[in-house]
This record gives C-alpha cells, structure tokens and sequence, in this order.
C-alpha cells in the first residue's frame, strides 16, 4: 500500500530480501469497497482517471525500488467488474504476471493425489474465452486462492488439513498475520482481519514438515 507511512520500511524489507514476491495492493478506498465500486460504476469522471490511479500506484512502488511480481487490492476493491479490466490491463502494460482472484474458499479441496507432487503446475491461467472475470485477465496467471472466508482464521490444524488435499498447481494461500499478542484468533475475524495466531501458522514447523512431507514448493519471485 504504496501511500500508507510505512511503505517505505516495507520497501528496504523486501529490498534486502530479494527471495520475496512483493506485489502492489491497490488502495482505492480505506473501507467501504461497495461505496468505491458504485462511483467507479456510475461516476465516468472516476472510471476515465482509474488507468491513472492505478499506473500511479505502480509508479511510486517502482520508485521505492520494488518491481511488482503481482497485483491485488485492498478490501479487494481490485475484483469489482469496472475495477478488475482495468487492473489487468495495466498490469500487462507493466509487465506484471499474476493477480489475485479470490476464490476457493468455499470449495471442498479434492483429495490429495499422494505424497511426493509438487505444486508447480501452470496453476490458473486464464484464457480469454469469457471465464474468471470475464477473460480480463486472458494472459495473466491466476493462482487458486484460499483463506478468503477465513481472513485472520487461518488456524494451523485448518492449514495442515488445507496443505494435505491441494489441488495440482499454483496455489495461494491467504494471510493477515500480526505481531500484536491481543489480536488472537477466535472464531470471527478481528475488524483489520489481522491475528497473531496467522503469524504462529506461518511460522509452525508442524507447517514447515507438512509442506516438505507434501512436496509443495514454495514459490519465488514470478517473472513475466
């Protein structure tokens, strides 16, 4: 989030770890996505100047010394019909290769095909045939993505059984974790969706054996 005070911290932290994929999350709105959408739908001012917006965005990451590997949005505003074409479209101008589509969280995931798959597959590229938003993102990969109805839940006995039944290919899985020892998980989201319990999931070596006892491959930076 390229305007918020600590973008520049968040930029020297990727800087100096080069093995991360760091990607610009579009800010079009602070909260109310739903209030965002309907200018972006109704008002042709705001539509006509979103290419800008988002081209500006991408601007002030690279001119932190970040090259995006993807793009997404905050509160994802970023999949609102007006706001997701425009989005892809400009990420190809800048030749970023992957953006989120949420999804998957409220999919049963098949069964693990067995141990020794790696999860390195061509994932979800979209074709432009009229499938996943419209074929908007014809070109661009787009990762399945899970956690979305289980923001700040993302509880480490969900995560093994999640881990043990991924379908082939790339896969995304979604995270707000915090340091803050009073954000800890329940069983509803915090208002900022952040939880320390995230934090501890990611960090679990019960994680880190189940990734290596899969064969999931945890993926680098993607280049176009």
């Amino acid at each position: 989030m390229v305007g918020r005070p600590a973008a520049a911290e968040a930029a020297r932290i990727a800087r100096d770890n080069p093995g991360l994929g760091v990607g610009l999350h579009l800010e079009l709105c602070a909260d109310a996505p739903e209030k965002a959408g309907l200018r972006y739908f109704f008002d042709a001012k705001a539509r006509a100047g979103l290419d800008g917006e988002i081209r500006g965005q991408l601007d002030a990451l690279l001119e932190l010394g970040v090259t995006p590997t993807h793009v997404d949005g905050h509160i994802n505003v970023h999949v609102h019909p007006v706001v997701f074409p425009a989005l892809c479209r400009v990420a190809r101008e800048y030749k970023i290769p992957r953006v989120r589509l949420p999804g998957g969280s409220g999919t049963r995931p098949r069964p693990s095909r067995g141990p020794g798959r790696r999860h390195r597959g061509p994932g979800g590229r979209i074709r432009g045939d009229g499938r996943l938003g419209g074929g908007a993102a014809a070109g661009l990969e787009v990762p399945r993505t899970w956690g979305l109805l289980r923001s700040g839940l993302m509880k480490e006995d969900y995560v093994l059984w999640l881990l043990a039944r991924l379908p082939e290919g790339d896969t995304e899985l979604y995270f707000h974790p915090t340091t803050d020892p009073r954000l800890r998980a329940t069983d509803v989201p915090a208002p900022s969706h952040q939880s320390v319990t995230e934090l501890e999931t990611l960090l679990s070596p019960r994680v880190r054996a189940a990734l290596d006892r899969e064969g999931i491959a945890l993926a680098g930076p993607v280049r176009a």
